[in-house]
């Protein structure tokens, strides 16, 4: 389904009447069902139809509406899995709304997933670390505030590299416990880290630890040192200690010994499973909401290290699309989670002007969140191995009309993948020059064919092109998340001669095509580079190639791209801390970037800049460009720090 680009004004009074319909569900369910509330958003909100009937006057919901408990809290969805029956602790108390925090998936979803496994490690499992236990359950050694490059320390008060880089000295915070009131200690890093090194290639982030990790030593309950196999100057801050998303945190060796991690589910309400250090438990959880309360005897208030955070209840649930979220928050029933595409963020802030992005004015609503938009070519699969059909296809290509057009002006071009956060250190110090030189951000019929022409094509008497008779197809897959570059590459790509055509995804396939080598292009994101552009650039290192038919070890080291002479130089990055400063340095990371605009094995188009939406209604607090204390992303580790300084509304 394509994600929604702009609302008419028929499609924008349709959200406003749903926005009234939501209300009416709410207090609905405050009469038929005699459980937990949900903070006011009911599962109904989150994927009801536009044709659904409704009152047309939208209408704030009440604070008799929004406490009210939902169905979804006691009796078993229509929509959920079978198997995955309701789970909770015993009985859910009440919680009134404004001391609720209602969340969505980041990522639009009709359920959430495996709503009885918590095992965030096992691979292909829903992530309940990325969508509700990284502001709930679980919590980091370290987060990081990616506006000003600032450590958070957090479970650790530090870390120290050796000299070489081998080794990592960790010091953990004295008086952390878990919530089943064990200490947290350096034996639960020591077994969660060597749990993953040795469950290689089960467990997700195994293979990181497969190659880098060699044991932790503990030489006493607060001191954890990390040995590497090689040099690895960034192994801490980028595994550990960046808070960007998906990061490792520590599971409690003493509930975990003696499972199988490829099979244990970490879930059992009853015996406070999931277990974690962080300020909030889960106390129920099927497929339509999770509730996660307020644990009042938290380590960090007991220690002074924090003093409680305000919401005392934080409530996940679901919504299918844009559309769905634009109601959801025009009724106010929910505070933050998925951002809104920015044409439909500009039309539902005139009917709610509580909500806010992270700038106070647009076009460019959103902060950088490490990602652009771009071009996957399976570099080993005719007749994208060869280079000047990759370039050729770039030129066809206007980025400012995919922004312009796909996302109202709210992203800008790119043609590296290098983010905002490092963009303004890094480019000036040498990198820019490089992107001069090839000129790769234009729009240009001429090269096109120069390159075309040099990769044995011409034009067919339909005006595509083609070679020995057969007309070149472009198939582009495009995962529901990127549909708005959908329509808009195929019309530039047919301008330019190239007989393209587009397919948006909304199931899984897209990944699994991807990963297995089956797929021509796909477009969607190369994440990563949000300190230092080895980040983003390791990932096209041959290592990560593998064979058609064989699995790569992720979607953002997949383009199959193989090149020794960049291969070479990627290795000599890894082993010393990055610096616009070391010349030397800068020498082997120029050299990669002119290695990597000449070949173009993939194509970046936009920085991503996601308009994620706070509403004040309820809470205030929120990260913004005027109070950039962390950055503003809900699935990064470090939205935490959100959830320990919004503030409720007086």
């Amino acid at each position: 389904m394509n994600t929604p680009r702009s609302l008419s004004r028929a499609q924008f009074l349709r959200l406003s009447a749903l926005a009234a319909a939501t209300t009416v569900v709410a207090a609905c369910a405050s009469q038929s069902a005699p459980a937990a509330p949900a903070g006011g958003a009911t599962p109904a909100a989150a994927s009801s139809s536009t044709g659904a009937a409704a009152p047309t006057k939208p209408a704030a919901p009440t604070q008799a509406a929004a406490a009210a408990p939902t169905a979804a809290a006691s009796t078993s969805s229509a929509g959920a899995t079978p198997g995955s029956a309701p789970a909770s602790s015993g009985t859910v108390a009440s919680v009134p709304r404004n001391q609720t925090v209602v969340v969505t998936p980041w990522g639009f979803e009709s359920e959430i997933g495996n709503p009885t496994n918590y095992n965030i490690y096992l691979i292909g499992n829903y992530n309940h670390q990325r969508e509700a236990g990284d502001k709930t359950i679980y919590e980091d050694l370290m987060y990081t505030d990616l506006n000003t490059g600032e450590l958070i320390p957090w479970q650790a008060e530090s870390f120290t590299n050796s000299a070489d880089y081998t080794s990592i000295t960790v010091k953990l915070r004295k008086g952390i416990t878990w919530s089943d009131g064990q200490p947290f200690t350096s034996q639960d890093v020591k077994f969660t880290l060597e749990m993953l090194r040795d469950n290689s290639p089960d467990l997700q982030y195994s293979t990181i630890y497969k190659e880098w990790l060699k044991n932790v030593d503990t030489p006493d309950d607060l001191t954890a040192i990390i040995n590497l196999t090689k040099p690895g100057p960034r192994f801490f801050h980028e595994n550990l200690a960046l808070g960007h998303e998906n990061h490792q945190v520590m599971m409690p060796s003493h509930i975990w010994k003696g499972q199988d991690p490829k099979t244990f589910t970490n879930f059992d309400l009853a015996k406070g499973w999931p277990i974690g250090t962080g300020a909030y438990k889960l106390v129920s959880s099927n497929a339509q909401q999770q509730i996660y309360d307020r644990r009042e005897d938290w380590w960090g208030a007991k220690t002074g290290f924090k003093p409680l955070p305000q919401p005392k209840r934080i409530v996940l649930i679901p919504a299918t699309s844009d559309e769905a979220m634009a109601q959801l928050y025009l009724a106010n029933s929910i505070d933050s989670g998925n951002a809104l595409q920015a044409s439909t963020f500009n039309a539902v802030i005139t009917k709610n002007p509580k909500l806010k992005s992270w700038n106070d004015k647009g076009p460019v609503w959103g902060a950088p969140d490490g990602c652009g938009y771009v071009i996957n070519f399976n570099n080993m699969k005719a007749p994208w191995n060869n280079r000047d059909v990759r370039i050729a296809i770039n030129y066809a290509i206007d980025r400012q009309q995919l922004a312009t057009l796909g996302y109202a002006g709210s992203d800008h071009p790119i043609v590296a993948p290098f983010s905002g956060y490092m963009a303004a250190k890094w480019l000036p110090a040498g990198l820019q020059a490089v992107i001069d030189k090839y000129g790769r951000d234009k729009t240009d019929p001429a090269k096109v064919a120069q390159h075309m022409t040099a990769a044995g094509y011409a034009k067919d008497s339909n005006g595509f092109w083609a070679k020995g008779g057969q007309t070149l197809k472009v198939p582009i897959t495009v995962p529901k998340s990127f549909a708005p570059l959908a329509p808009i590459l195929p019309v530039q790509l047919k301008k330019a001669g190239f007989d393209a055509s587009s397919t948006i995804d909304s199931s899984s396939a897209w990944s699994d095509n991807l990963l297995q080598g089956k797929s021509d292009l796909t477009a969607y994101v190369h994440c990563g580079s949000i300190s230092d552009p080895w980040e983003t650039l390791k990932d096209l290192h041959s290592k990560f190639s593998r064979p058609i038919g064989t699995a790569c070890p992720s979607s953002a080291s997949c383009t199959r791209y193989v090149n020794t002479e960049y291969d070479t130089l990627i290795d000599k990055m890894e082993a010393v801390p990055g610096s616009p400063d070391d010349k030397q340095y800068m020498t082997w990371a120029e050299q990669a970037l002119d290695i990597y605009l000449r070949d173009m094995p993939e194509i970046m188009l936009l920085e991503e800049l996601w308009v994620t939406t706070f509403n004040n209604t309820y809470w205030t607090g929120w990260p913004s460009a005027k109070d950039p204390y962390v950055a503003p992303y809900p699935c990064w580790e470090a939205w935490n720090m959100v959830i320990h300084k919004i503030q409720p509304v007086k």
